[in-house]
């Protein structure tokens, strides 16, 4: 397909999905490629900060998130041996800072199909679905990408520019050939759904449980039919095979260990992954960028790693707007890779490590610091803001679009 005059991205997730609307918002054509048919709904990120509620205001979107979503303006951290609640914090302090003093509890695949419905009234905005990018290539003045669909057929599109929001193992970044840096924690996460309504029991949409070898982070989302349902995450250890990581024995242990009455727990999803925590060395290599997993990945303890790649996209894409309207491309887009990546290791990556590590910590008096320093912040009003500035990727966003 020769048309030059548009953006090329490859991969329709969250990131794709919500790039490409502002950009088809700004009047500039973009064709998104996505190799699955839907969205995929298994429990992927769930999780909308005040600071991407307020991005998604220009796009239309925030009312149909409102809509849809669970308000969740507290969250806790409660110690899982003892039960107590260690510390709460309430997003209400950010009154002055967002127009959203509060956390959406979503599923992925419904912020997404709500940005597709506003997205389908701009004709400049294409989705093509059942597709893999298997090869790019760039110009001095243009970027051509190889699709391949179901039957086997591949197709060249040209663009001006092309994103890689084509997730953690992108196709678009190893194409760059930039470097991937950072790590893999030891242990795997087992998400599991439950119907159980931990609100009866004072729990918060948010909560984490920190224990030096069971922590738990519980999570309310609307679920499939609006009703509820609990996404808890769970460690499981090196020496624990798959198999028995996913069996109704281990799960019903793992609740039991904090709730040891009662009747098994429903079980509505389970799914075991690794955990990465990574940066790319780049975001930006000539006409290609990298936004989102393709760009940094990281552990989902804080729900800020979809918002961060939203936050990647939309902030490349007013960029992108700019260079439309004959901004000098290479000053714009080495910018965009200044502040998105500089950003995503100071707030993305140091905050979700610090958070695991909270979760884990086995050393007793080390421990107990960490108790009282989120007593401390809970407790005192100004730390208690700039705690939830920094969860809330407010202060991320504020220092990105503050660096020339």
């Amino acid at each position: 397909m020769l048309d030059e005059n548009r953006v090329l991205i490859a991969g329709g997730g969250p990131v794709g999905t919500l790039t490409g609307l502002a950009l088809a918002r700004a009047g500039i054509p973009v064709t998104i490629f996505e190799r699955l048919s839907a969205p995929a709904e298994d429990h992927r990120a769930a999780t909308l900060q005040p600071s991407t509620l307020d991005l998604f205001e220009p796009l239309g979107l925030t009312p149909a998130i409102l809509e849809q979503g669970l308000r969740s303006p507290m969250f806790q951290w409660r110690d899982r041996a003892t039960h107590d609640i260690v510390a709460e914090f309430d997003y209400g302090c950010l009154s002055d800072d967002t127009a959203h003093p509060y956390v959406i509890q979503l599923e992925q695949h419904r912020t997404i199909a709500a940005a597709l419905e506003i997205a389908q009234r701009y004709a400049n905005y294409e989705l093509v679905r059942s597709v893999s990018v298997v090869a790019i290539r760039q110009t001095s003045d243009r970027v051509e990408a190889d699709v391949q669909f179901p039957d086997g057929r591949i197709e060249t599109f040209t663009g001006a520019y092309l994103i890689g929001c084509d997730g953690g193992r992108s196709m678009v970044r190893k194409t760059i050939g930039t470097t991937f840096d950072g790590f893999t924690w030891p242990e795997r996460f087992n998400i599991i759904a439950t119907p159980f309504d931990f609100a009866q029991l004072g729990f918060r949409f948010r909560n984490y449980c920190p224990h030096p070898e069971r922590w738990v982070s519980l999570i309310k989302v609307p679920g499939e039919d609006f009703q509820g349902l609990w996404r808890c995450i769970f460690p499981a250890k090196n020496d624990e095979s798959d198999e028995y990581v996913q069996s109704d024995e281990w799960i019903q242990a793992r609740f039991h260990e904090r709730f040891p009455e009662g009747e098994p727990f429903a079980v509505r999803h389970r799914n075991m992954y690794n955990v990465h925590q990574r940066v790319a060395g780049t975001f930006r290599q000539g006409r290609f960028m990298l936004a989102g997993d393709a760009a940094h990945v990281n552990n989902p303890i804080g729900g800020v790693g979809m918002n961060s790649g939203i936050h990647d996209g939309l902030n490349l894409a007013a960029k992108l707007r700019q260079i439309w309207d004959g901004a000098d491309a290479d000053t714009l887009l080495d910018r965009y890779d200044r502040q998105r990546r500089e950003t995503a290791i100071e707030y993305v990556q140091a905050q979700t490590i610090a958070n695991k590590r909270t979760l884990e910590e086995n050393d007793p008096d080390a421990r107990k610091r960490n108790f009282e320093e989120l007593r401390r912040q809970a407790n005192d009003p100004g730390l208690a803001r700039e705690y939830a500035r920094r969860g809330s990727l407010i202060s991320m966003w504020n220092k990105s679009e503050a660096i020339a």
